[in-house]
């Protein structure tokens, strides 16, 4: 072994001290701020753990529109008719079987007359509401769910993989999810705070407003209405009550206004029905026909658009994710959140109601907008089967399991972008064998 030198060894307390030593002391120092910090690490995130999410999905939102991908079949078409057709013309027949909302319309034509014809410039619109989606979830997580779901629920909505698709599509979808939420949060603050007149007049206008820009925010409204007036008159407040109801009413005058623009924007034309029927109850009506298609439309749900995809399969993962939903349903139960709970769901219990009579498809990416109540209740469910467990490694399982894939997959669309040149014979984004029709797997 020998002698060691001084100079391979910290000195000793009263030794000699060289310059190797102190420049090897330094170091040491160094590695041991380094450490602490590291050590304080996992602190530092959880403190900020909604602001990393939130510029997550601000980033793969973003990285996806930057991707300039090519305009597909439908876009396309709607874009033909922004682009050529003047701005009252918009509110007439559309070509190309186009429908979209007069609002969404005028914001489109105003950005191409102001900006040009750049290929990105009629995709801004839909990544604003994509990035404004991002804070309006993460309010409304904040206020619907127990503290450990709305990161939960956050990472699920930063990294859906439709959600960031759709944020640069020239389509109304995103704008759908950013008014449902918006309507949603104006609906929260009436349960928070006392709902006042100018509470009541400003969430009437928004409503008013909304459905100019989205046609299934109106369902949205509706069942956010039904809620606050039966809490109110149950609640022995009557006078709110009445005053809810005006506000309601005062959203169904807008949407008949819209209602008869978009009847103009179709045409009078049947074909729109035609592909879309698929969407709704076989005729005739029968029990075990239409038993059997809600049970379906319920279920696929949760593979489109939903899609939670899971090392389990396409099957497996919706079921997976609807017993999440049913989990979460009996947490917002548990804990008293009645109120909370029915405002999240009832939106989507009349769309479905309003599919069996034929007047909206109950279908993918047209129920785009139901995707965030439906992630705010399973977030809900896997944070209350989190706390249950006893054991760190079913946690880990459990978080693992939902999140190993979405983040593999949102990586890897960094550096190749989503395009839409595959798509089944319904115009979605998913293969044909996973069409509703095959459901189950």
């Amino acid at each position: 072994m020998g002698g060691s030198s001084p100079r391979n060894v910290l000195p000793s307390e009263g030794g000699d001290v060289t310059v190797g030593d102190r420049s090897r002391a330094s170091a040491f120092e160094k590695l041991v701020r380094w450490e602490l910090r590291f050590d304080g690490l996992p602190a530092w995130v959880r403190q900020r753990k909604l602001a990393i999410l939130l510029v997550l999905g601000v980033v793969l939102r973003v990285t996806q529109f930057l991707s300039n991908r090519a305009l597909w079949m439908d876009e396309e078409s709607l874009a033909q008719n922004i682009v050529k057709k003047s701005l009252w013309e918009l509110f007439g027949p559309l070509s190309g079987s186009q429908l979209a909302p007069p609002g969404f319309l005028v914001v489109e034509w105003g950005l191409f007359q102001l900006l040009g014809d750049h290929p990105l410039v009629l995709k801004i619109f839909p990544l604003l509401c994509g990035i404004a989606s991002l804070f309006l979830f993460a309010c409304v997580a904040q206020r619907c769910l127990r503290p450990n779901a709305v990161w939960i629920a956050l990472a699920l909505f930063a990294v859906s993989d439709d959600l960031i698709y759709f944020s640069s599509e020239l389509k109304q979808y995103s704008t759908d999810v950013a008014m449902g939420l918006l309507c949603t949060l104006f609906a929260l603050d009436l349960v928070s705070r006392p709902a006042t007149s100018l509470r009541l007049a400003r969430f009437a206008l928004v409503g008013a407003v909304a459905v100019w820009f989205s046609h299934p925010v109106a369902f949205v409204l509706a069942g956010l209405g039904l809620v606050l007036i039966a809490s109110a008159f149950a609640k022995g407040e009557r006078k709110q009550g009445l005053s809810l109801m005006l506000m309601c009413l005062a959203w169904g005058a807008s949407f008949v206004l819209v209602y008869a623009v978009s009847n103009e924007q179709l045409g009078h034309r049947g074909m729109m029905w035609v592909f879309w029927a698929f969407a709704f109850p076989p005729r005739p009506l029968t029990v075990i026909g239409s038993a059997g298609w809600l049970i379906r439309s319920v279920l696929y749900l949760f593979a489109n658009p939903l899609e939670i995809r899971t090392p389990l399969g396409p099957t497996l993962s919706a079921l997976l994710a609807f017993g999440f939903f049913l989990a979460g349903c009996a947490s917002f139960v548990r804990r008293g959140a009645d109120q909370l709970f029915w405002m999240l769901v009832a939106p989507g219990l009349i769309t479905l109601g309003v599919a069996c009579f034929c007047l909206y498809p109950f279908h993918g990416r047209l129920l785009l907008f139901l995707v965030p109540a439906l992630l705010l209740v399973i977030a809900e469910g896997v944070a209350w089967i989190s706390d249950s467990a006893d054991s760190r490694a079913v946690r880990v399982v459990l978080l693992g399991s939902l999140f190993l894939l979405p983040t593999i997959q949102a990586t890897y669309h960094l550096f190749d972008p989503r395009q839409r040149m595959d798509f089944n014979s319904r115009g979605d984004r998913r293969p044909e064998a996973l069409d509703p029709a095959h459901f189950p797997f």
